[in-house]
């Protein structure tokens, strides 16, 4: 499974730098957030950040393009139109409601995945029946937990939806939530999933997944993969003995 990177909006070199980072470090995707202001550069400093973040994009790397619904429909054409042809990236989550979205979907040439938006099984029914987008960001709080994830997979697996399996933030213990249902979802239907523990600075456990071919499977080990860093929280059995 490809894991993608979370790189915050800055400046247009900054981006294109950061993207190299985390392409030298094995992500083969990249989630790059826009959303600018007109006072803070608007629509023009949201096109050059995408342009530079694929500038030297690598055969087989996939980009997000995320506004976590920053965007209105009138921004998110003017930024679209200054864009140069030919650029490969899906647009997620542009706008804050689903009458925006739906405006934007039906005038957009670039796929449209869903996040805030997708927040209840209903929702993401809902984007299916009105071809609202094309895929989901499935993170597993926002969900309720893993169960209604499962649920979540599923209908977007029955709509041939391409599906991104994160979570908001979190610790290795979520990264390994985050692995484990990545591993049941489709190769085919699969864009990513999110390490979110590189996030974080503090570990409290260890999650060792088996890195392969660029990418990561589910550890085939006790206990999902987890243990507990002692470095951290010490001897369990001896706190619990004391």
């Amino acid at each position: 499974m490809p894991m993608i990177s979370s790189i915050y909006a800055g400046d247009p070199e900054d981006t294109r730098h950061r993207v190299a980072e985390h392409r030298a470090r094995g992500y083969r995707g990249h989630s790059i957030k826009i959303g600018a202001l007109d006072s803070e550069g608007g629509p023009a400093l949201d096109a050059e950040r995408i342009a530079a973040s694929l500038a030297d994009k690598q055969p087989g790397e996939f980009f997000l393009v995320d506004a976590n619904g920053g965007l209105l429909p009138e921004t998110a054409l003017r930024m679209l139109a200054m864009l140069p042809p030919g650029l490969d990236f899906v647009l997620e989550a542009p706008c804050a409601t689903w009458r925006e979205t739906l405006s934007l979907r039906q005038r957009c040439r670039y796929p449209v995945i869903l996040d805030e938006l997708a927040q209840q099984d209903e929702d993401l029914a809902w984007a299916a029946a009105h071809d609202v987008a094309d895929g989901i960001g499935l993170k597993i709080s926002k969900a309720g937990g893993l169960t209604p994830g499962r649920r979540q997979r599923d209908i977007a697996r029955a709509n041939g939806f391409t599906v991104s399996v994160q979570d908001t933030v979190g610790s290795a213990i979520a990264f390994a939530a985050i692995t484990h249902l990545g591993a049941t979802v489709p190769e085919r239907l699969l864009r990513c999933v999110l390490n979110c523990e590189d996030m974080v600075s503090l570990n409290t456990v260890k999650f060792d997944p088996i890195h392969k071919d660029g990418g990561i499977l589910p550890p085939d080990a006790p206990g999902l993969g987890i243990t507990v860093n002692e470095d951290v929280l010490g001897d369990p059995v001896a706190a619990w003995g004391e």
